[in-house]
């Protein structure tokens, strides 16, 4: 049986008043959904009946008349309002444009409920539930017969046949699809989608509807590491509902983690051969032939070293780089974890932003050529010991910053001993804190209040430090020259700190 508004409306048990909207009561009503957010159509996909606390309605008429054209183009079937004693009135302005939209509105006494609405909908609806459930069946199968697939191209075409409607999974930040040899949107849906994701900040919240030029589609979040959405489009019947869509969510993430399980396969293989470069146990030209195969060309590459980065991160890294079309080659050894991969700032970006704000990055010179990678991975190392001391903690090796003369540890020794050494001593005879204080005074721009708070203690209690590290030291906090050696001296011992910690 196909249930109408006007169906429900008949119903006398439901007690409904249709009171606008009045030429579209014939509309299909496929489901009753209760919602009183300001923005339900974002749940919905078409020909569902609104269900809206009376007392949620706004007031004024130029909300109101928004609101009713935001759920007429998700082709919502009609509102129903349940009336209470705090619901306001239905502007004229609002009858005008139900009736303009063709969009039902109903009103429902407080006495009756929206379960006796929800219960007649999915009575009348149960043959179209049942066949619901056998797509959402025929999901999981094609899922489960996938398994042995190499590619997801044949799951989506049979999951495509099944809902008759094109399906594709793409990257939520670039749009491309996010499956092995699998076909793109149509262009202008898939621009559509990408201002829409800009527009939203780049969260998916329900289901996105999206219309450009010939197409119609919808778009869901897939549960995935990376930002993820499915869309389903170019109906050829009915569109599914955001159950349905939600099973075809979840079926992506399925598919996608047995791509990622493959993938994980060729970063372990890139990663045997990134250790025989870091070794040298390769020569030029085998070396030069292998890294051509993955697309990489070391004269236009570098080597990242990365410490204290997030270990998921690491291992999502691959997916990244690889959906965006970067070739690289990852190794984790020790407590340093090696990327090789093209000088491209937005690679590098990536990189930085999936190895999290707390990882030490280091960045070597260009690689130019394989006999070079032992070198490469000297300076990465150095730049991300370097890193300690740069806000965004990521540095390169060649960068014209003070710490980059320190070369090595023994000169980056050297300065802690010959500026901080007296101080250092002082602190360790005397169980106190100076050198601490002297940092703390510097990182607050000398502040002696903002210290004061930083260090829990009382103002004249930093001034009478600051004073005594003046004269340990041999050095005066007011004067430039001073102050940036004792500064350097502190960032050259954070260096010296984290070298045992962090072996190449």
């Amino acid at each position: 049986m196909t249930l109408r508004v006007t169906d429900l409306v008949g119903m006398p048990h439901l007690r409904l008043e249709l009171v606008a909207g009045c030429a579209g009561a014939a509309g299909k009503v496929v489901w009753a959904h209760a919602s009183d957010l300001d923005t339900p159509w974002q749940w919905m996909t078409g020909g569902e009946l609104l269900m809206k606390n009376g007392r949620t309605v706004t007031q004024t008429a130029a909300r109101q008349v928004k609101f009713l054209r935001g759920l007429a183009d998700a082709k919502v079937s009609g509102m129903v309002i349940g009336l209470d004693p705090q619901t306001p009135g239905l502007t004229a302005a609002a009858r005008a444009t139900a009736d303009e939209l063709r969009l039902p509105i109903i009103f429902m006494p407080y006495s009756v409920g929206f379960a006796a609405i929800g219960r007649a909908v999915a009575d009348a609806n149960s043959r179209d539930e049942a066949r619901r459930l056998a797509l959402a069946e025929r999901i999981y199968d094609t899922v489960r017969h996938s398994v042995a697939v190499p590619t997801g191209e044949g799951a989506l075409r049979q999951l495509s046949k099944d809902l008759s409607c094109r399906i594709a999974v793409l990257d939520a930040e670039t749009g491309e699809t996010a499956l092995e040899d699998t076909q793109p949107p149509p262009k202008d849906l898939q621009r559509t989608l990408m201002s829409e994701m800009t527009r939203r900040g780049g969260a998916v919240s329900g289901v996105i509807h999206l219309t450009a030029g010939e197409h119609d589609g919808f778009a869901v979040e897939v549960p995935d590491e990376e930002p993820t959405v499915l869309m389903a489009y170019d109906f050829r019947s009915t569109p599914p509902d955001i159950g349905l869509l939600q099973h075809l969510a979840t079926a992506a993430a399925v598919i996608l983690s047995q791509q990622g399980r493959r993938r994980d396969y060729e970063r372990r293989i890139g990663g045997g051969l990134l250790a025989h470069l870091l070794d040298a146990r390769i020569d030029e030209k085998a070396a030069t032939a292998q890294l051509a195969e993955r697309d990489l060309s070391v004269t236009d590459c570098v080597l990242v070293a990365s410490m204290e980065g997030s270990e998921a991160g690491q291992q999502q890294l691959h997916i990244s780089l690889t959906r965006r079309g970067f070739p690289h080659l990852l190794l984790r050894r020790s407590e340093v974890f090696y990327a090789l991969l093209p000088s491209s700032e937005d690679a590098l970006t990536i990189t930085h932003r999936r190895l999290g704000p707390q990882a030490l990055i280091g960045i070597s010179d260009p690689v130019v050529s394989p006999g070079r990678m032992p070198a490469a991975q000297r300076e990465a190392v150095w730049a991300a010991r370097i890193s300690v001391a740069v806000p965004d903690r990521m540095a390169r090796y060649g960068d014209a910053t003070l710490l980059s003369v320190l070369r090595d540890t023994e000169e980056a020794q050297t300065l802690v001993d010959r500026t901080l050494g007296d101080l250092l001593r002082y602190d360790a005879e005397h169980d106190s804190d100076l050198v601490h204080t002297l940092d703390t005074f510097l990182e607050c721009q000398r502040s002696w209040q903002r210290t004061a708070g930083a260090l829990d203690v009382h103002r004249q209690t930093v001034v009478y430090r600051v004073r005594r590290i003046e004269q340990i030291t041999g050095r005066d906090l007011s004067q430039t020259s001073d102050i940036a050696e004792l500064w350097l001296a502190l960032r050259a011992r954070d260096l010296v700190r984290s070298y045992g910690r962090f072996e190449g």
